[in-house]
């Protein structure tokens, strides 16, 4: 193992979003230098002065490679991307392009110029697609469906090639559904504790609006597309420990990063409810609409490799999961009501 006394450099790719905030403050506890890069700026505050942050678009080859000289990293962790498998489809050469070619073009200058570079890969179970297999590992065959598990699979290839070619320290973790307070609404998990949350504080309609452009509660409802969908959801808090441990590990290797289990979306929106003491069934409803023609319907991981060879456990389970974000939502809408009763707007 690397010894943790070490001061060692880290570049955090994709650091604004919900890993990225996990992640940094996991490393900035163990004394790393954090280097970050985030396509908008960010608020300073978040880690105050103890991150240097790059702002700029990492597929503009310039950019990039000025990030990665400029950063000098020990260890790299790699977790920008065209995030949602419905977005990819919208945006599909974007998305090619962060998700395939940036991972690549890392893999390359670690090669030429920074053999000893550390790389942690963030890929993705959308890289099993609708996988007949009734839990996945690393070694269950990829069929993705969507230009976003199309990409992260490229990712995923490239950098185990590279590893297998040169000797390199590249692993990549397959992580499957990792969730926090900290997840966008965009989301379906947060849309769930967010309407959630909302009911239990008397509203019938929320200003945040959905894919739709509708509000996420509307008329008292949350409309969602497909409810029997199960996924195997864990805390993002959880996952940046093992991305950690994967990259500290003297071997790389690909690692499946997920708790074990599946629950399905009317689980989640059944437990998300029960917090706040309401019967989900009363604000829930199918929208056809927003049903997925291509989409992965199961989901399990099977992260017994993890748990063996690095020692990894989540310490957070579903139930604590659900509630801790139906919680936060409750806080920040409440702190919206106070706000706009206090400006009369």
């Amino acid at each position: 193992m690397v010894e943790d006394h070490v001061r060692k450099r880290a570049l955090v790719t994709g650091g604004a979003g919900q890993d990225g905030w996990y992640l940094i403050n996991l490393l900035l506890a163990h004394g790393y230098d954090v280097f970050a890069q985030s396509r908008h700026a960010v608020d300073s505050e978040i880690h105050g002065d103890r991150v240097h942050w790059h702002i700029g678009n990492l597929t503009d080859e310039a950019f990039l490679r000025n990030l990665l000289v400029t950063a000098a990293p020990d260890e790299i962790y790699n977790l920008a991307a065209v995030s949602r498998p419905s977005i990819s489809w919208d945006i599909p050469i974007e998305t090619a392009l962060l998700n395939s070619l940036v991972p690549h073009r890392i893999c390359e200058f670690i090669r030429r110029e920074a053999p000893t570079c550390r790389l942690f890969q963030a890929s993705s179970s959308e890289i099993y697609g609708d996988t007949r297999a009734e839990v996945q590992d690393e070694d269950t065959r990829a069929n993705p469906g969507s230009p976003y598990g199309i990409s992260k699979a490229y990712a995923h290839q490239i950098v185990g090639a590279y590893r297998r070619q040169y000797g390199l320290h590249l692993s990549c973790g397959i992580l499957f559904n990792h969730e926090s307070p900290r997840r966008p609404l965009n989301f379906v998990s947060q849309k769930i504790a967010h309407a959630a949350a909302a009911a239990s504080l008397g509203l019938t309609e929320t200003r945040e609006l959905d894919e739709r452009g509708k509000p996420i509660l509307f008329n008292g409802k949350l409309y969602l597309g497909d409810i029997t969908v199960r996924r195997d959801f864990g805390f993002a808090g959880d996952f940046v420990e093992a991305m950690r441990l994967i990259v500290q590990n003297d071997a790389p290797a690909d690692y499946a990063v997920g708790s074990g289990q599946a629950h399905s979306i009317a689980e989640f929106c059944e437990v998300a409810f029960k917090v706040c003491g309401l019967d989900w069934k009363k604000y829930v409803s199918v929208d056809e609409t927003l049903l997925r023609k291509v989409d992965s319907h199961f989901t399990q991981a099977d992260p017994s490799k993890l748990k063996a060879k690095l020692g990894w456990q989540p310490k957070v389970d579903f139930l604590g999961l659900v509630e801790t974000m139906v919680q936060e939502r409750v806080r920040i809408l409440k702190l919206s009501q106070a706000s706009t009763d206090a400006t009369g707007t």
